[in-house]
């Protein structure tokens, strides 16, 4: 089984506030949807 990470960052080490993403960059989520289509993709509970 491959086990792939896929991990947005802010130089101090934030993935988030408010529950929203610190940035909105449209061609980074198409990526991230190209490549987690079709298959299984943990989230926190607040992300789903």
């Amino acid at each position: 089984m491959i086990v792939t990470d896929v991990v947005a960052i802010s130089e101090n080490h934030v993935i988030g506030k408010d529950n929203k993403l610190l940035w909105y960059l449209p061609n980074d989520l198409k990526h991230f949807k190209e490549i987690t289509s079709g298959h299984t993709i943990i989230m926190g509970r607040k992300t789903y």
